[in-house]
């Protein structure tokens, strides 16, 4: 999360709105550039680090046990078009006390896991349905064949989450108030825990 030195109400709700721009639409304008005294190519690596951590977490959600590169680059760009669908709403900042604002956010959250949850937990049964005991068994002793295993896996459930993204819908809104802190350094900041709830929520996993 970029921060920044000072500013006014107006900053507060920049800072937060920018942020959100960023990570989830990689978008970012030389005054929100300016305001958190970043470069273009510092919020871009942002950007990407946070697709990365999805990639992540999709592999770990989905029981795809061999992230390589190139699967992994499957998933981000799934998840820029994913996210590219983010929706959600910055309101005014409200100064709570001398160290902290609040900044109301609501986050429609995206069901698009939630459509293919029930159709990915038959796909696993049935792609192992297609395995022997026997074979199966050789499968899992062996690394190389494992990972093609593995491999198969991982580009039926992204090709099925791929294909959902252009009937992605919304749940009901989930409205939040995000507190921009102060930090020792002087910097202003969005509190950790806040937006860690504004990233749980943007999409919904059952």
């Amino acid at each position: 999360l970029l921060s920044m030195l000072g500013g006014t109400d107006e900053a507060m709700r920049d800072l937060v709105q920018g942020n959100l721009d960023e990570i989830y639409l990689g978008q970012y304008n030389e005054e929100f550039l300016e305001l958190t005294n970043t470069t273009e190519a510092e919020a871009e690596q942002y950007y990407l680090d946070g697709l990365d951590l999805e990639a992540q977490y999709f592999a770990q959600y989905f029981l795809i046990e061999n992230l390589t590169d190139e699967i992994k680059a499957e998933i981000v760009e799934l998840y820029k078009d994913i996210y590219s669908h983010s929706k959600y709403e910055v309101g005014e900042a409200a100064k709570i006390d001398d160290d902290t604002y609040g900044v109301p956010v609501t986050v429609y959250p995206m069901d698009i896991i939630q459509s293919v949850f029930d159709e990915v937990s038959a796909a696993l049964d049935e792609y192992n349905a297609g395995f022997s005991d026997e074979e199966y068994n050789e499968i899992i002793s062996d690394e190389d064949a494992y990972a093609a295993y593995d491999a198969g896996w991982a580009e039926i459930v992204i090709g099925m989450v791929r294909d959902a993204v252009p009937g992605i819908g919304y749940l009901d809104p989930v409205d939040m108030v995000v507190q921009v802190q102060l930090g020792d350094d002087e910097y202003w900041s969005i509190a950790d825990n806040d937006f860690s709830e504004v990233d749980a929520t943007m999409i919904y996993y059952p």
